[in-house]
């Protein structure tokens, strides 16, 4: 085995990177004392493994980082690497040169390197033992070991020709194998005891175990038993739903026509409003028309007055007139007559009459006209009071349909919300129960189930579960052989399970009905579990209403 290089790095006295070659024979290092001979068969111990300090003259394994100098600064870590030549195989690895490197920083932390790739100590030993080197094999021997070889007793002798002959290789091997040994008698031991110990628990630990089968087969029982009576009050619960959807539209239904009505009614009453303001204004004019003819009736009758107080003073008038009239006569006829006296006394008497003519004519024109002005204003009033009359009877009329209809909504908007109400509680009875059929829809040995990976449209949850039936809590196996599997763990237990398969043709027959609506439609999830659930669901249609349903239809219908 020939040394080709070493190559040194802030190992002692080496700061810097230096490269010693060897060619093959003597190679020999000359130099005076303390110019770091050692240090490079040192450095060639140190590479090969050797972890006393002592034998590189240190006292801690960090004395061998270069520790500084005058003008140089000390190394953070000290680097040695060994080429070997393998160009005649003594070393069984394919590669003509072997590269053992060694590293290690103030902190304490080194590594080892062959060929650039990190190992342990031992693979380096491993690799150096068939060759003959190695820190115990003497392929280094320095000053004063000789005499020590020479002086040694005769095992301490032995020893070191073994080590030379190579033997100690397959010592440190066996060392390590009796080591390994040792340690598996131990755990061997170990095991028997514990083995010991579980033996004289297995019976109790057997009859626990039974105890446990048996409360997971009553409680098994026990869920299937409340899995049925769930189902049951599932079923007694989507009747009341039922019963309640009918009632709600019903009342929605009646809410509708309640609300056209009111619609009707409103405009009715709006129309009433117009027609009564109408009226109103109507009613406001004929009374200040009434008010008006009243005005003038007064105004009539004070005339009347006034001109019968003129009648009652011209009458007065003429009779003092007459009176005059008749003294003069009297004085006249005691007088003796003459002409001029009958003339005046004619004159008097012809523009008597004549005022008595143009008076009464006068008094009975101005008397038919004021009867006829107060003629017309009565016959306006009895006219206007019956209108009056009219249009407050269609008032009241107006106002009585008004409250009839505000009765007619306030009784629809509580069927409406006495319907919601019992929508509501139904909805929160029937959520209840889909939380209680998802919790304990749990597939056997704890499979992921059916219902665990689907998804259905809101609404019709009830409907896809009635339709896949107790499916719903199988497993979901991805082949015949682990559905086997499955079964067999399960044992006297029982269970169920699906095979996932791949992507078939779906038949699906004719829609019983015209609103129908394929099931296999209303669901997702994952593409393996969703293809399942729609190959189970081929044949399922939701339909409104089952009467609906024709007497030969052979598939499948739920509400």
């Amino acid at each position: 085995m020939h040394l080709r290089s070493i190559t040194l790095k802030g190992f002692k006295s080496f700061p810097d990177r230096t490269r010693l070659d060897f060619t093959p024979g003597v190679s020999v290092v000359v130099g005076p004392n303390g110019s770091g001979k050692s240090n490079v068969t040192d450095a060639v111990l140190w590479c090969m493994g050797e972890q006393s300090p002592l034998a590189v003259r240190g006292q801690s394994m960090q004395d061998v980082i270069f520790a500084g100098g005058h003008g140089v600064q000390a190394r953070s870590s000290a680097e040695v690497e060994l080429v070997l030549d393998n160009a005649d195989g003594s070393i069984d690895m394919p590669m003509g040169e072997i590269s053992i490197m060694r590293r290690l920083d103030r902190n304490g932390d080194g590594e080892y390197r062959l060929n650039g790739a990190k190992c342990r100590l031992v693979d380096v030993l491993e690799v150096l033992s068939d060759t003959g080197l190695g820190k115990e094999m003497h392929s280094v021997i320095s000053q004063g070991r000789v005499e020590s070889i020479v002086t040694s007793k005769a095992k301490d002798r032995r020893l070191l020709i073994e080590e030379a002959a190579g033997l100690g290789k397959h010592r440190k091997r066996r060392r390590r194998a009796q080591l390994k040994l040792d340690r598996t008698q131990e755990n061997l031991d170990r095991c028997l005891d514990i083995e010991r110990e579980a033996r004289t628990r297995l019976r109790p630990l057997k009859r626990q175990a039974e105890a446990a089968e048996l409360h997971e087969r009553l409680e098994r029982q026990t869920l299937e038993a409340r899995w049925e009576l769930v189902r049951d009050d599932v079923r007694a619960r989507r009747a009341d739903l039922g019963t309640a959807e009918a009632a709600a539209r019903t009342a929605l239904a009646q809410r509708d026509s309640a609300q056209a009505e009111l619609a009707l009614i409103a405009q009715r009453r709006e129309q009433a409003e117009i027609a009564l303001s109408a009226q109103t204004e109507q009613r406001e004019t004929v009374a200040r028309r009434v008010e008006r003819a009243r005005t003038s009736a007064d105004r009539i009758e004070l005339r009347l007055e006034r001109a019968q107080q003129t009648v009652e003073q011209v009458g007065e008038r003429l009779e003092r007139r007459r009176q005059r009239l008749t003294g003069l006569q009297a004085a006249a006829a005691a007088d003796a007559p003459d002409e001029s006296g009958r003339e005046r006394i004619a004159a008097l008497e012809a523009e008597i009459e004549r005022l008595d003519v143009d008076r009464q004519a006068e008094l009975e024109l101005e008397l038919a006209s004021l009867e006829a002005k107060r003629a017309l204003a009565a016959a306006r009033v009895e006219e206007l009071a019956g209108e009056n009359a009219v249009r407050a009877a269609a008032l009241a009329e107006a106002s009585e349909a008004c409250e009839l209809a505000r009765a007619a909504v306030r009784a629809a908007e509580r069927s409406a919300e006495d319907a919601r109400r019992e929508s509501a509680r139904v909805g929160a009875e029937l959520a209840a129960a889909n939380q209680f059929l998802r919790s304990h829809a749990s597939a056997p040995s704890g499979e992921r189930a059916l219902a665990d990976e689907l998804e259905v449209e809101p609404g019709c949850e009830l409907a896809v579960a009635a339709a896949l039936g107790g499916r719903l809590r199988s497993a979901i196996v991805p082949d015949l052989a682990s559905g086997q599997d499955l079964l067999t763990r399960l044992g006297a237990d029982g269970g169920s399970a699906l095979v996932a398969g791949g992507a078939a043709a779906i038949a699906r027959s004719e829609a019983p009905c015209g609103d129908a609506r394929p099931l296999d439609e209303l669901v997702r999830g994952p593409e393996a579990t969703s293809g399942l659930a729609r190959r189970l669901l081929a044949d399922a249609w939701l339909v409104d209403d089952l009467a609906s349903v024709p007497t030969g239809f052979a598939g499948v219908a739920v509400t």
